[in-house]
């Protein structure tokens, strides 16, 4: 089971979902408004999904977030590990000052040997690991049938995609067992996202959380143990292509490619634990491409709008 394949696309829950698409609604006195935005991690790159990084920045600045909470843990932020994380979490954290709002990196994740070790002990079992290659392909086979007008709305939108993935990790791997610490402490994870989000934001009234689409249902859950309640806002944006990115942003995956480079090779410090991590995921190759697909297409402009001007660029 390859547990860097698509479960990095992150994960789900079911919560009751017949108000993912509702409309902002005023908050209950004191409580801020929480909404959650389902990122796709390297399908921004491919302009056949029709959500592309520019619809993101659209879909997260229509909320008018205080604070934007991203997939990112703490001690990677504005450090040598940020490029293991998904380049959109960079690209925010690099533009939201410009928006007005806040950038919290919020990740947290289990130490590379406790998530190796489960996935030995997992792959012993024959039973589950079965059952969960089933789920994975039913994933799969979903992705691959995407047809739609933006794959926002085939998959955050989508309660059959939430049920799928939410069945995947919810009822059969479970949680606090091999199978969910394989998939790097699934449960413990949300509950560390919530938690680092929520103190960080302190006062914030419009928190908008942006994570792989398939921590949606679990991130409800843990906000509603809080008794507070995340809304998957209805999509916001037009697909606008893969646009022009800024020249800050590039040059913040050009520096965070060279310190993974660097921890891969040894000559940047990292404990044994991270450069293992970056080893497995090995996150520089494709990180290497995409940049290279944005300098490609880069435009001379010099602001840090969303995307610059696209202009005729799709």
């Amino acid at each position: 089971m390859n547990k860097c394949g698509l479960a990095l696309i992150a994960l789900l829950s079911i919560c009751p979902l017949l108000a993912q698409n509702a409309a902002a609604r005023p908050s209950s006195a004191g409580s801020p408004q929480i909404f959650l935005v389902g990122s796709v991690h390297n399908f921004y790159f491919e302009e056949r999904y029709h959500y592309s990084l520019i619809d993101l920045q659209a879909q997260v600045r229509s909320l008018h977030p205080d604070v934007i909470c991203g997939e990112m843990t703490p001690e990677a932020y504005n450090a040598p590990m940020e490029g293991n994380f998904p380049p959109e979490a960079a690209m925010l954290a690099e533009m939201a000052p410009g928006w007005g709002a806040r950038f919290i990196p919020a990740d947290w994740r289990v130490s590379f040997a406790r998530m190796d070790r489960a996935s030995q002990q997992l792959s012993e079992d024959k039973k589950k690991s079965a059952e969960l290659d089933a789920e994975e392909n039913k994933l799969i086979s979903y992705f691959n049938g995407f047809s739609g007008v933006s794959f926002y709305d085939y998959t955050s939108g989508s309660a059959e995609f939430l049920a799928l993935s939410d069945h995947k990790f919810e009822q059969v791997a479970g949680e606090n067992t091999v199978a969910d610490i394989s998939y790097g402490a699934w449960h413990e994870r949300n509950r560390n996202i919530v938690e680092n989000c929520l103190t960080e934001a302190g006062q914030a009234k419009r928190i908008v959380f942006v994570f792989g689409v398939n921590h949606l249902p679990q991130l409800r859950r843990q906000l509603a143990a809080r008794g507070l309640t995340g809304q998957i806002p209805a999509r916001a944006f037009t697909p606008a292509g893969l646009g022009a990115m800024p020249p800050a942003v590039i040059a913040r995956w050009q520096r965070n490619l060279k310190n993974l480079e660097g921890i891969a090779d040894g000559t940047i410090a990292v404990s044994a634990d991270d450069r293992t991590k970056v080893k497995d995921t090995n996150r520089a190759p494709v990180l290497r491409s995409e940049i290279a697909l944005y300098l490609a297409r880069q435009n001379p402009c010099g602001g840090a709008g969303a995307g610059c001007d696209p202009g005729p660029i799709r």
